[in-house]
């Protein structure tokens, strides 16, 4: 089975990366961007069940106090 985890920083913390993302990607296009919010991503292949990559995905891929995961089936 093939997993996607995504981690994001959560809504009320400052994301410093994604802010400056923004502001290059409004000049370049020179358009009006409203976010862009910067995380990880990551692609696992195991015959392991969902409980045990959400398990890895709130331990060990996030940091609970600053990040949101999702885990997704590919």
């Amino acid at each position: 089975m093939k997993y996607t985890v995504i981690v994001t920083p959560k809504k009320a913390i400052l994301d410093p990366q994604g802010k400056a993302i923004k502001n290059v990607a409004q000049n370049y296009l020179g358009k009006t961007i409203d976010s862009i919010r910067v995380g990880k991503y990551f692609e696992i292949e195991t015959d392991e069940p969902l409980e045990t990559v959400e398990k890895l995905a709130k331990n060990i891929l996030s940091n609970e106090v600053i990040e949101d995961y999702r885990v997704l089936k590919s």
